[in-house]
């Protein structure tokens, strides 16, 4: 069984992950256009350090069995160390809930995946921080009643452990890349989540259009792969950014990990994803195999 103590790098190891595949339609990535000028993989990348403290900081927190007040106490202030940290907007501010709850759980119970402590720990702190919020999208989810992310950590995780984790191995076991897998897990949660960041309309949009590229069969097929960018360049059109299916399935890349062991991210074990540019070219092609250029080293950006 993994030791619960990995989870804080695991969850920084599969950040690092989700913001480098791509395409992802609204979300951002190194190869498709994002609705998010303030934001790409560069401040993801810089707030990695300090998003790794506070959940190493959640973790003691659970292994020294203090009360869970204390994790709600913590989290608005861990919040502003991981904005400041990216030097811009806080780009992981749903990863950094889910993770504190599920690093909270873990150390409180010494087991990397205790779902029903993660249940009653995310209600609990879903119930204290429900009013207060400072964000555009946490005014929605409490003027709406929209359960967002807090819903997943009430929930125990359950998007993350039937929609996401199952996609992610689902991907793989067809021999797809462990990008490929993210892009098609992103999707996957987009058709079924409601994604408090955005106005209802919006809601549906999203969940109708992810549903039509997965049935043309998402990044596996030449279909679902030109549907795929459609959907990208709609997204940037009417500037949609469905952040919670990127949050999501974070989740379900440390579940993966969990199961399958962290070097399942070696790119030497993974050579179609080598993080090149994009796990689906512009023109839908699947990129080539070997993830490299001739010469054997990193293709340039």
């Amino acid at each position: 069984m993994a030791d619960p103590r990995e989870l804080p790098e695991l969850f920084c190891r599969a950040v690092a992950i989700e913001a480098l595949s791509g395409p992802k339609p609204g979300l951002v990535d190194p190869v498709s256009p994002s609705p998010h000028p303030d934001m790409g993989p560069r401040e993801f990348c810089l707030c990695l350090p300090a998003l790794r403290r506070c959940l190493r900081e959640a973790l003691e927190l659970g292994l020294s069995r203090e009360p869970v007040e204390e994790l709600v106490r913590r989290l608005p202030a861990w919040n502003v160390d991981v904005l400041t940290a990216s030097a811009g907007p806080n780009p992981v501010r749903g990863v950094l809930f889910l993770g504190a709850v599920h690093c909270y759980s873990a150390g409180w119970e010494r087991d990397p995946m205790p779902v029903d402590r993660i249940r009653e720990v995310g209600r609990f702190c879903a119930e204290r921080l429900w009013d207060r919020t400072e964000t555009k999208c946490g005014r929605r989810r409490v003027r709406e009643g929209l359960a967002g992310i807090f819903g997943e950590a009430a929930s125990g995780l359950a998007t993350a452990r039937t929609v996401s984790l199952p996609t992610l191995v689902s991907v793989l076991r067809r021999g797809g890349s462990l990008e490929e897998a993210v892009v098609q897990s992103v999707l996957a949660c987009m058709a079924v989540l409601e994604d408090a960041g955005l106005p209802p309309g919006d809601r549906r949009w999203v969940r109708r259009r992810a549903r039509r590229v997965l049935r043309l069969g998402g990044v596996m097929t030449p279909r679902g792969r030109r549907e795929l960018w459609s959907f990208v360049r709609e997204c940037l059109e009417r500037r949609v950014s469905p952040g919670a299916s990127g949050d999501v399935t974070v989740v379900g890349l440390v579940m993966l990990f969990l199961r399958w062991g962290r070097d399942l991210a070696s790119p030497y074990l993974d050579p179609p994803g080598r993080w090149r540019g994009g796990a689906v070219g512009a023109d839908g092609a699947a990129p080539g195999a070997r993830g490299r250029d001739e010469g054997g080293g990193r293709p340039g950006r």
